[in-house]
């Protein structure tokens, strides 16, 4: 995941309530972008403000309902946020209406990301509100021609557009510290079946100060183990790896696949165009990742791309390995078909098991209580499914999941739900006349999904 970087800052200034003007800009940086600056300043400088700070003004020192919040205001194509702070003390602030109000607020252009600033104008508006209460650092800039808090902005302009981080010693006893850290959207939830890939070389990175768990889980991150077995060779909580995992997942260290298996079945997607273009280099990228070292390899363009339209629905991975003679060309059959799904070139479908009613009088599917598991018949051999199993067939849980949950093979799941192959199942369908299914008892069998 590509960071895009830090939005510039337009301007900073600072706004308190004065009790006979209202809503005013005591300080701003650079001078005259929110308010137009004073008498000879005016002369030398004929910039136009930024906003129409008087539309504006009753969100900058807000309703009482709105103070200690993050507001942001979107007005002439910029973006203005500030957490207003309103603090009281009658005798501190006999000549303010028993009130001292202010707001230091930040201004972007209106489309920027500025997720990366919440955590800044919040963490400022409680250092600023702390600093008033122990030492008057606001009122007494207020009530005097100290510049006290113009020199805060200033320097919190430049380092923070300059730097992305600053240091600002205030007194003897304080100092306003503060970074900037990107910000990622949530990872997807991480599931006990999905397969972590490396993006980046996490064991060279890793080092002794990284969480414990994230250390062991890591180190059995190979692109062919599922979360579960890595929380078993790690020897952690499977909600320890799927944290760990998330975790990585959030900086972009790692993205999850499905279980690779021969009996897997795959289709193109409209993507699967790429391939042809030569600007993104996509066909050597995938050579590069595809060849089997110390064998020679002439596979074409063309290869690649027939080999990836050769995946289609109702087609396993080892069906389609010898219709495409995939062991001749000398390339890795699990890299071929995980770089697919990464890049977005091909999807898995996946294998949703179901129950089904037998009796054609009932209308409405019901699912069976645990008391009538031991009719839950595998229509084609015309035994009882595994009562282990049932809980999973209500075809929300795919192959991959129940394989994983009960440590189980797809084979083994298969010779559960149908008789050996698809094609000799066809043959061996049980006879719906055996006596178990006329019992005038509801009776359930397994269908399929693919999707």
């Amino acid at each position: 995941m590509e960071f895009q970087g830090f939005p510039r800052i337009h301007c900073i200034f600072y706004a308190v309530f004065d009790i006979i003007k209202g809503t005013v800009v005591k300080h701003q940086v650079p001078e005259g972008s929110i308010s137009s600056p004073s008498s000879s300043v005016t002369d030398s400088l004929d910039a136009k403000p930024l906003i129409d700070f008087e539309a504006i003004s009753e969100y900058i020192i807000p309703k009482k309902q709105l103070y200690k919040r993050l507001v942001t205001i979107c007005t002439n194509g910029y973006k203005v946020m500030g957490c207003p702070v309103i603090l009281h003390d009658h005798e501190k602030y006999r000549h303010f209406r028993n009130e001292f109000r202010f707001n230091l607020c930040f201004v972007f252009d209106q489309d920027a990301e500025t997720s990366s600033y919440e955590a800044v104008v919040r963490k400022l508006s409680r250092v600023l509100e702390g600093l008033e209460c122990e030492c008057n650092f606001l009122s007494k800039d207020v009530s005097s021609e100290s510049q006290t808090v113009q020199n805060v902005i200033e320097q919190l302009f430049e380092d923070l557009n300059s730097y992305c981080e600053c240091q600002i010693p205030i007194n003897t006893f304080n100092t306003i510290n503060l970074k900037l850290f990107p910000t990622y959207p949530n990872p997807q939830l991480v599931y006990d079946y999905h397969v972590p890939v490396c993006t980046v070389d996490i064991r060279q990175m890793m080092n002794s100060n990284w969480d414990i768990t994230v250390q062991k889980v890591a180190s059995h991150i190979n692109g062919i183990n599922h979360v579960k077995r890595i929380a078993e060779l790690a020897n952690v909580k499977p909600e320890w790896a799927r944290q760990s995992m998330e975790h990585m997942m959030y900086y972009g260290c790692i993205i999850m696949i499905d279980i690779f298996q021969y009996s897997n079945v795959y289709a193109v997607k409209p993507e699967i165009t790429r391939l042809f273009d030569v600007n993104n280099g996509l066909v050597q990228e995938c050579l590069r990742y595809v060849r089997i070292e110390e064998e020679s390899n002439d596979i074409t363009n063309e290869q690649i791309f027939a080999l990836y339209c050769g995946l289609k629905p109702g087609l396993t991975v080892k069906d389609w390995m010898k219709e495409q003679h995939v062991s001749s060309l000398k390339i890795d059959e699990r890299r071929f078909i995980t770089f697919g799904v990464i890049k977005g070139l091909i999807y898995r479908i996946h294998k949703y098991p179901i129950l089904t009613n037998t009796d054609e009088n009932e209308s409405q599917l019901s699912f069976p209580i645990p008391d009538q598991y031991h009719r839950v018949l595998n229509k084609y051999s015309g035994l009882a499914i595994h009562t282990d199993i049932i809980p999973f067939l209500d075809g929300r849980h795919h192959y991959d999941e129940i394989c994983t949950h009960l440590e189980c093979s797809p084979k083994e799941l298969d010779e559960q739900l149908v008789l050996g192959d698809a094609d000799e199942s066809e043959d061996a369908l049980y006879e719906d006349g055996d006596d178990r299914l006329n019992d005038g008892q509801p009776h359930w069998s397994v269908q399929f999904i693919f999707r």
